[in-house]
């Protein structure tokens, strides 16, 4: 199952890195060894080859390149930046690494972080020839505001902006937004001369002759069944080494892996059952993973079971010697062995970050390595019976009521499914009453969690930064009552602790008062346990460097390479034709 960590439609995005008041340089590297896009380009001739990417099954293709449309090819496909492209990108295997300038060439806060002024590069081109300027990237910005389901990154609103020249713009916020700046950053741009006459810019269907952008392709052709690519002549970071891709369309995740295996598909992003005999072995010589050893795939979020504080059918769960209870009870060592077949590992942190990954600079010293892989029984004894608990009939037992609560995941999620399962029966085993229900669609238990109405559900962490994967859980702001939409913390977990940290960090104008204000963040969700770590989510990718070369790996980790749009474009413009 592919998992989009990626925030949408909430302002729940960080600043990367630190120095929050300080200006990237304009000649900043990023990893890989790159200053911008023009690092991974070449002006040179090579070989066309056609780089084959394949990002999720679907039985077919829209024509639609529209940049805001959730449901439209690029999104879909992880595609959108091959066209329009964003101001900077960012690493989220690498937390504090500092955001790589893109369209954006630099950028500094000022005004108590109220005020961010970008610098742009300098003669950027639209691919029908006319010049980029910081009036496209003020419109883009206005367009989202006055259109709120077109801001699916969650840009916060501005006061005012001005564009003192064409490679300048000054925004400016009602409240500090540097801890938005992923969101800000992340942003595609679109032209101002042909989107102004658009007039649902988020449902509008752009065709491939529209798909007009700064990015370093153009759509060549589409059909149905495939969409192809051709390298834009005059992007302005130099003609790009991969000449040519395509997007096949594959109905179904069995037709994707036997083309994967076969040699038809460069790169590739999916979930795959014994990937090591089923890919890799299939030719050793190319086809290769993140990494050669288990878990195979860059952690990419916490994996956590949420516990619904508000549930009607479950009143346990309010009681946090409960949810400590749940949380010791759990295997989590068989849970990455047998269901997630070791390509995730246990969670080690009860503090919600990723131990082993991305965030391991960011983990707090007071929750490393605080959980147990394996079920601790005397914990879970140690913790109900403090708590009034007695065993009766084997179940644990309080006022007549056991621990009863049911763990809901749709059964199409096979490896959240077997999770579910796995949870059921061990919780149960040490003394609680459990249930699993996987007659759920994606939809129908999406709405489910994020209205309130259910009890506990296996989820993927949300986020590119060490704080907003805690926002995602601890924020109170972005809850509702139990039958309204929640924008996050789908526990329903209210903590004005919680809230005072997450203004911290918003307000933190060092790096100290950034750690400070994640380790306290880290702290509340240790104590209050608002949520489970179970595991930490792997980030599908696997590739053949029969073809081209240049692929990130654990040893080059110059950008998550799972399906992204901006990861996409960044490591396709790193690629090099094998020969």
């Amino acid at each position: 199952m592919s998992r989009n960590t990626t925030i949408k439609g909430l302002a729940l995005v960080a600043v990367v890195g630190l120095g929050l008041t300080a200006c990237t340089s304009s000649g900043a590297t990023g990893s890989g060894g790159s200053s911008n896009s023009a690092s991974g380009s070449s002006t040179g001739s090579a070989k066309a080859k056609t780089l084959v990417v394949e990002d999720k099954p679907v039985p077919s293709f829209d024509e639609d390149f529209n940049p805001f449309d959730g449901n439209a090819f690029g999104a879909n496909e992880n595609a959108v930046s091959l066209t329009y492209e964003p101001l900077f990108m960012f690493n989220s295997l690498k937390s504090d690494q500092a955001p790589i300038p893109w369209l954006g060439k630099s950028y500094a806060w000022s005004n108590g972080n109220k005020t961010l002024t970008i610098t742009l590069q300098s003669g950027v081109k639209w691919s029908d020839g006319q010049a980029f300027s910081s009036a496209d990237v003020k419109f883009t910005f206005d367009l989202l505001q006055k259109t709120a389901a077109a801001n699916t990154g969650g840009v916060p609103a501005t006061t005012s902006m001005t564009t003192p020249d064409p490679n300048t713009l000054v925004m400016n916020f009602s409240t500090p937004q540097a801890s938005n700046f992923v969101a800000i950053g992340n942003q595609v741009v679109v032209p101002q001369h042909l989107w102004s006459s658009i007039s649902n810019p988020a449902t509008a269907q752009i065709t491939s002759a529209q798909a007009i952008g700064t990015g370093p392709y153009l759509v060549d052709k589409f059909s149905s069944q495939n969409v192809t690519f051709k390298a834009n002549p005059s992007y302005w970071g130099g003609a790009p080494k991969v000449q040519e891709i395509s997007f096949p369309a594959y109905a179904t995740n069995d037709a994707a892996t036997l083309a994967l295996a076969s040699g038809q598909i460069d790169l590739a992003g999916n979930d795959i059952n014994n990937v090591q005999n089923v890919f890799v072995a299939k030719d050793a010589a190319h086809n290769h993973l993140f990494q050669s050893t288990a878990p195979y795939f860059p952690a990419g979020n916490t994996v956590s079971l949420l516990l619904n504080e508000k549930s009607g059918t479950a009143p346990a769960l309010a009681d946090l010697q409960v949810r400590k209870a749940i949380s010791a009870a759990l295997d989590r060592q068989s849970l990455a062995t047998q269901c997630e077949t070791n390509y995730e590992n246990p969670a080690t942190s009860s503090g919600g970050l990723i131990a082993t990954g991305p965030d391991q600079a960011s983990v707090s010293s007071a929750t490393t390595n605080d959980l147990k892989a394996n079920a601790d029984t005397a914990t879970v004894t140690s913790l109900l019976t403090a708590d009034g608990y007695t065993k009766t009939g084997g179940k644990w037992t309080k006022g007549g009521k056991t621990i009863k609560f049911t763990i809901i995941d749709p059964n199409s999620f096979s490896d959240y499914w077997c999770d579910a399962q796995a949870m059921v029966k061990g919780l149960n085993a040490q003394g609680f009453d459990i249930n699993d229900n996987g007659a759920f669609t994606y939809d129908t238990w999406n709405a489910a969690i994020t209205t309130g109405k259910y009890d506990a559900a296996l989820h993927w962490g949300q986020g590119v930064t060490a704080f907003q994967r805690l926002q995602f859980i601890l924020d109170p702001s972005t809850t509702a009552d139990v039958g309204k939409t929640a924008a996050g913390d789908f526990s329903r977990y209210t903590s004005a602790k919680a809230g005072t940290a997450i203004a911290a960090y918003q307000n933190a104008t060092t790096p100290a008062e950034q750690k400070t204000a994640l380790d306290t963040l880290q702290q509340i969700f240790s104590d209050d346990v608002p949520a489970v770590p179970v595991l930490y989510g792997a980030a599908w990718y696997e590739y053949s460097s029969a073809n081209f070369t240049g692929w990130p790996t654990s040893d080059n980790p110059y950008i998550n390479p799972s399906p992204n749009s901006q990861a996409y474009e960044y490591l396709i413009l790193h690629l090099t034709p094998a020969s």
